[in-house]
């Protein structure tokens, strides 16, 4: 693996071109984003949505059924180095009778300090009412790590090296849980009825930023990811690849959601992280808003319905859904 040595610091950002918003950049982003992406308009998207009732297009199934909780995998934990069970609760649509249906693997934020798998509980129920099976995630956290203070920059010398390993370390950790969490679900497709082959995952802030390197750095470059963890796309709520030469053309199509005065996950990395996937070649749906500032699950609540019917369709192209 190459992650050890190719991981950029996180927050020491504004050094490797990922840091404070470029306000140059901002105005003319939203007039570029359908050029760059080659994005439907909206009212073209509502028309691709105008169906009956269709699963994935909106949500036919009025509740899910009961949820389930598994324990995906045991890893030591980062502090302590006691064993951690890592659990998972699993949505279903109720009284769907399709055979296999595709997977959503949501992702909480918290600064890879704290946060819950309950925090994307009620994400993970309504993308079910269109006819996924989704699951909410535990992975191990560091609530003694300083990600955000080391992006504010309020670190220097010995204490910042220090402090980057760490929050470095707590990224790497959750993005192997994650792809473990994905690896746990394809094994057990039957139980779930899963399709093992429709596999995306999504999160917001340290979500989002474990989501991408899912999508895009557990491959060694030119080379395809490993089977078992596999995704086929990526939902980011404020999200960043923070791992320096890992993108390239073998990764998930990537759906980026961004503001342009977010202090925490920089607008700049955000587009970068999506600029370097369509240059490769591979699909990429943005929502960009470089004249606002809220994060993640915020941001995306602000902006829900728009959002979403983009999300589904970025999902129904990139899973090859009906």
């Amino acid at each position: 693996m190459r992650l050890r040595v190719a991981v950029v610091a996180l927050l020491s950002l504004a050094l490797a071109g990922c840091g404070a918003p470029d306000r140059e950049s901002l105005q003319p982003v939203a007039d570029r984003v359908a050029a760059v992406d080659g994005a439907a308009t909206a009212a073209a998207q509502g028309a691709r949505l105008a169906f009956a009732a269709e699963r994935y297009r909106t949500p036919i199934f009025p509740t899910t059924a009961p949820y389930a909780t598994a324990t995906y995998a045991t890893r030591p934990d980062l502090v302590t180095g006691a064993p951690v069970a890592l659990q998972m609760t699993v949505y279903t649509p109720l009284d769907d009778p399709a055979a296999t249906r595709p997977l959503i693997v949501w992702v909480h934020g918290g600064g890879f300090v704290g946060g819950t798998r309950g925090d994307f509980a009620t994400t993970a129920r309504r993308w079910a009412q269109l006819g996924y099976v989704t699951a909410t995630i535990d992975y191990r956290l560091d609530p003694g790590s300083k990600c955000v203070q080391v992006q504010l920059g309020l670190y220097s010398g010995a204490t910042l090296a220090a402090e980057r390993a760490r929050c470095e370390r707590a990224i790497l950790a959750a993005r192997d849980d994650a792809a473990a969490a994905v690896s746990w679900l394809r094994t057990n497709a039957f139980r779930y009825r899963i399709d093992p082959t429709r596999i995306a995952i999504g999160g917001g802030s340290a979500g989002a930023i474990t989501a991408v390197h899912v999508g895009q750095t557990l491959n060694v470059p030119g080379s395809p990811p490993p089977a078992a963890s596999k995704v086929s796309a990526v939902l980011a709520m404020s999200g960043c690849n923070y791992v320096t030469g890992s993108i390239d053309a073998a990764d998930a199509p990537v759906a980026m959601l961004a503001s342009g005065g977010d202090w925490l996950v920089p607008y700049s990395c955000s587009t970068a992280t999506v600029d370097a996937a369509t240059r490769l070649g591979t699909p990429t749906w943005r929502n960009l808003y470089p004249n606002e500032s809220a994060h993640a699950q915020d941001l995306y609540r602000q902006h829900q319905a728009e959002i979403d019917r983009g999300w589904r369709l970025f999902l129904i192209d990139q899973l090859a859904l009906p």
